[in-house]
C-alpha cells in the first residue's frame, strides 16, 4: 500500500499507510459536527433533513429575535482518491445530497459542504462550496484538500486553500465552525481579508483604526510560470479587479518605448493658436499610464498584467524601472529613480522634478511558459525581484478532463497523463524537457473534435515533444502528420483512431487507464462506484 500523508499535532506532518478501520462512519462524522456546535451553542438542534438524505444536517441555532438555520452536507475524509497524490484527503458525496442541498441554497439559506478529517485526538473540518451537479443522484462526487492545508489549520485555527477551480477550500477547527457558517456564503469566493465587507459594523470600527495592511493586499511583483495550458493567466484572473488592471505581452519587437512611453509627433493646437502645430510630447504606455492610476486612487489596488515575460528582452523593456521592482515590507518601492516625462504624467505638468516610485498599491502580474524556446532568458537579478510561483500541470483540474476525443473512447485527461508520463519518460533518456508536456488547458473542449484535435495536439507532439525519436510514442506507419490527419479524418468510426495512429504500448496504457476511469471516474472529481461509508 502507498504511504499518505497525516497532519498531527501542532501542524506537523507524518507519512504512514491508510487503514480503512481509521474512516469515521455516520454515528462519528455527527457526533464530531454536534460537539462542534455545542462547544459554542446550548440547545442548538443537529439532525439529519430525512432518511433519503442521511448526510444533509440541518442545524438550528436558537437566538432571542430569531433561530438561524443552516443545512450541511457531512461526510468523513479519507486520503488519496488521485492518483500520484497521497498528499490530499478527500469525501466523496453522492450528487443526490448536493444537489438537495444546492436547492436549499437556491432558497435563501447558509448552505456548506464538510469533510471531518481526525487523526488521532486531532480534528479538522474541511469546506467546500456547494455547487450543482449533473451527474446520476447515486454518483459519488469527489472534493480535495491538501494535507497542507488542514496541517496549517491545526496550528493557525483557521485558513483557505485556492483550488484548481478558482475557489476557495477551507478548513478549520471546531472553534471557528460558527464564524464559517454564517460566512459559507462569500467566504469560497473571496479571502478572508475581505470579511470586513461584509460585516457593515466592523467597516465603522475599521475606519477609526490604524492598523497595517493585510499581506494580500500589499503590492508585490508576482511571476507564474509552468507549461502551456496549466491554467497561469486563469490564476491572475482570480487575482485581480478586471477593471483595474491592464495587460501587456512581451515579444521579440516589444521596447522600452512601448512599455514606459515615447515621445511622438503630434498635431496640437494651443489655446490662442488658429492652427495646430507639430510638436513632439510624450505617449505614456501601459506601465506609465498605471503607475499614474495606482498615485492618484491610494486606496484601491491596481494591477499590471505581463502576458509571457520571457518572450521579449524583459530587461531591456524595463530598463531603468527595473530599480523600482525592489519593494519595502509595505509594499513600497525602496529605490527611486528620475524621469522628467514620466514624472510630468504621473504628478502633473508642473512637478517634473519629482522622482518616481513604486506605489504599494501597484502589484506586478507576470506569466512565462517554461517549454518555450528561442525566447530570452531571464537574468538571476531580474528574477530575484519577483515572488516565483510554480502552476503545477494538473490535467485533471480542466472542467473538460473526462471528454473524449473525437473518434475515441479516450478521454481529454486520460490522454494527457498519460502522453506527460511519456514525455518525461523520453526526457530521461534523450536529455529533452519534461516542460513540453501538456497542460490542462493545452486543448479546450471544442479542439477535441476529429477535425482539430490532430492539427491543436498530436501535430506539436510530432513536430516538438516526440521529435527526437518519434516512434516511441507513434505509430511506426505513421510517416507524417499528414499521416496523422488522413487518419482522423477517415470514416471508419468503428476503429479507435488514436489506436491506429499511437504505438500500441502507448494507447493501451490508455485505454487501460480509460476502462477504469468509465468504472471509477478517479481523477477527474466524478467517481462512480463504491462510496466510502
Amino acid at each position: 500500500m502507498p504511504d499518505y500523508q497525516w497532519a498531527v499535532g501542532k501542524g506537523k506532518i507524518v507519512t504512514a499507510d491508510y487503514d480503512r478501520s481509521m474512516a469515521l462512519n455516520a454515528e462519528q462524522v455527527e457526533s464530531e459536527l454536534r460537539a462542534a456546535i455545542n462547544n459554542s451553542f446550548d440547545r442548538a438542534d443537529v439532525s439529519p433533513v430525512n432518511n433519503e438524505f442521511k448526510e444533509v444536517y440541518k442545524i438550528v441555532i436558537p437566538r432571542e429575535e430569531e433561530n438561524q438555520t443552516f443545512f450541511v452536507c457531512l461526510k468523513g475524509t479519507t486520503p488519496g482518491g488521485r492518483s500520484n497524490l497521497q498528499n490530499e484527503q478527500r469525501i466523496q458525496q453522492k450528487a443526490k445530497y448536493l444537489n438537495y442541498a444546492n436547492d436549499r441554497k437556491n432558497e435563501g439559506n447558509k448552505v456548506s459542504c464538510l469533510g471531518v478529517y481526525k487523526h488521532d485526538s486531532e480534528t479538522i473540518f474541511c469546506a467546500w462550496n456547494i455547487n450543482p451537479s449533473t451527474a446520476s443522484p447515486e454518483t459519488p462526487i469527489s472534493k480535495q484538500i491538501k494535507i497542507t492545508t488542514i496541517a496549517r489549520a491545526l496550528t493557525e485555527g483557521f485558513v483557505q486553500q485556492m483550488s484548481g477551480s478558482g475557489e476557495y477550500v477551507c478548513a478549520f477547527k471546531k472553534e471557528f465552525i460558527y464564524f464559517y457558517l454564517v460566512n459559507s456564503s462569500w467566504i469560497h469566493n473571496m479571502p478572508i481579508s475581505h470579511l470586513n465587507e461584509h460585516n457593515s459594523e466592523m467597516i465603522e470600527e475599521e475606519k477609526n483604526l490604524d492598523e497595517e495592511k493585510n499581506p494580500s493586499e500589499i503590492g508585490a511583483n508576482i511571476l507564474f510560470y509552468g507549461v502551456p495550458g496549466a491554467g497561469k493567466s486563469h490564476e491572475i484572473d482570480q487575482m485581480i479587479v478586471q477593471e483595474r488592471s491592464e495587460r501587456v505581452v512581451f515579444h521579440p519587437d516589444y521596447t522600452y518605448s512601448d512599455f514606459v512611453g515615447q515621445i511622438l509627433p503630434r498635431i496640437i493646437k494651443k489655446e490662442g493658436e488658429t492652427e495646430g502645430k507639430l510638436r513632439y510630447v510624450f505617449e505614456p504606455g501601459p506601465f506609465t499610464k498605471m503607475l499614474k492610476k495606482a498615485h492618484d486612487d491610494p486606496d484601491n489596488r491596481y494591477f499590471l498584467v505581463i502576458e509571457e515575460i520571457n518572450r521579449g528582452n524583459a530587461p531591456a523593456i524595463f530598463g531603468d524601472i527595473f530599480q523600482l521592482l525592489d519593494r519595502n515590507d509595505d509594499g513600497s518601492g525602496k529605490y527611486h529613480i528620475s524621469n522628467y516625462d514620466m514624472a510630468k504624467v504621473v504628478y502633473g505638468e508642473e512637478h517634473e522634478d519629482e522622482i518616481i516610485k513604486m506605489p504599494a498599491n501597484l502589484t506586478l502580474l507576470a506569466t512565462m511558459n517554461t517549454s518555450d524556446q528561442n525566447v530570452f532568458t531571464l537574468d538571476t537579478a531580474f528574477q530575484r525581484r519577483w515572488e516565483m510561483h510554480l502552476i503545477k500541470n494538473d490535467v485533471y483540474k480542466a472542467d473538460h478532463a473526462d471528454k473524449k476525443i473525437g473518434g475515441s473512447e479516450i478521454s481529454w485527461g486520460r490522454f494527457a497523463d498519460i502522453t506527460n508520463m511519456e514525455i518525461i519518460r523520453f526526457g530521461e533518456e534523450t536529455g529533452s524537457s519534461e516542460d513540453k508536456r501538456l497542460g490542462a488547458y493545452f486543448a479546450r473542449l471544442n479542439e477535441l473534435s476529429r477535425d482539430k484535435f490532430p492539427e491543436k495536439v498530436l501535430k506539436y507532439l510530432w513536430d516538438d515533444a516526440f521529435k527526437m525519436d518519434r516512434y516511441t510514442y507513434f505509430n511506426e506507419g505513421i510517416l507524417s502528420v499528414d499521416g496523422i490527419i488522413d487518419v482522423f479524418m477517415e470514416s471508419q468510426s468503428e476503429v479507435d483512431v488514436l489506436k491506429r495512429v499511437l504505438k500500441l504500448g502507448v494507447y493501451q496504457k490508455m485505454l487501460g487507464q480509460a476502462v477504469a476511469s468509465e468504472n471509477t471516474k478517479k481523477n477527474v472529481g466524478v467517481e462512480e462506484g463504491t462510496d466510502d461509508e
